[in-house]
């Protein structure tokens, strides 16, 4: 077994994980071909994979992971209207529940305010700036449980929320036990303009829950979560 050490300030704080700032940079090609939001992923061929697994040293961590626990790849494309994620996510214990937006934050039995998307096999799309806030949770399709997804938007100085529609997302189990899923964002929904000058911070936390059905206050000692923080860039 390999304990995975946090590179960072905490790791859970308060309502979630605290994540520094990195140099590191991910630039999204533009999209070069039709992309079908269906969950399978055959036309990603060929597309940069950014991976997300215990063993990238780059990555900031919290929590004991041993060998197999979990794997995320994700590939990305971008045009005028859209921003296109696939993913193919494994993991060894799937541990699915769909936590609400209104549910998310837990007291546990010491009074402490926490996440709760981070018991469960989640992954965090986090774009945020001095005046810009957009926050994304997914979870898979696991035995015919999802996918589950939810988003908020909060814009400036005052961080106000500002109405955002929920990205298209669609998941597919596979016959080896993984998960692919495909995800469309609207630019128009996020804010933002892509193109050359486009680049924001990004932190990406993938949480690996592996005790499905039991209470939080037991889950508490087995939390886990990889994150990465950098840059997202979409060149032309």
């Amino acid at each position: 077994m390999r304990k995975i050490f946090l590179y960072g300030l905490t790791t859970i704080l308060v309502l979630g994980v605290a994540l520094g700032a990195d140099g590191a940079q991910w630039n999204i090609p533009s999209r070069d071909r039709e992309i079908l939001i269906d969950g399978f992923t055959s036309e990603w061929a060929g597309v940069p994979t950014f991976q997300i697994t215990p063993e990238r040293k780059d990555l900031r961590s919290g929590g004991t992971f041993k060998e197999g626990d979990v794997a995320l790849s994700i590939q990305a494309l971008w045009d005028e209207q859209y921003l296109y994620l696939a993913l193919r996510w494994s993991d060894d214990v799937w541990d699915i529940k769909e936590v609400g937006r209104k549910d998310a934050v837990w007291v546990d039995s010491e009074g402490k305010r926490r996440d709760r998307m981070y018991f469960y096999d989640n992954l965090k799309f986090h774009i945020r700036a001095s005046d810009y806030d957009y926050t994304l949770w997914l979870s898979p399709r696991v035995n015919e449980e999802g996918p589950f997804v939810w988003a908020r938007l909060l814009e400036g100085y005052k961080g106000m929320e500002r109405a955002t529609a929920t990205p298209m997302v669609s998941s597919r189990e596979q016959n080896d036990g993984s998960v692919t899923m495909e995800v469309m964002l609207l630019w128009k929904e996020l804010r933002l303009k892509p193109g050359d000058d486009f680049s924001m911070p990004l932190t990406l936390v993938l949480s690996d829950g592996d005790h499905p059905g039991r209470m939080l206050d037991y889950k508490v000692e087995f939390l886990k979560w990889l994150g990465w923080v950098g840059k997202l860039t979409t060149p032309e």
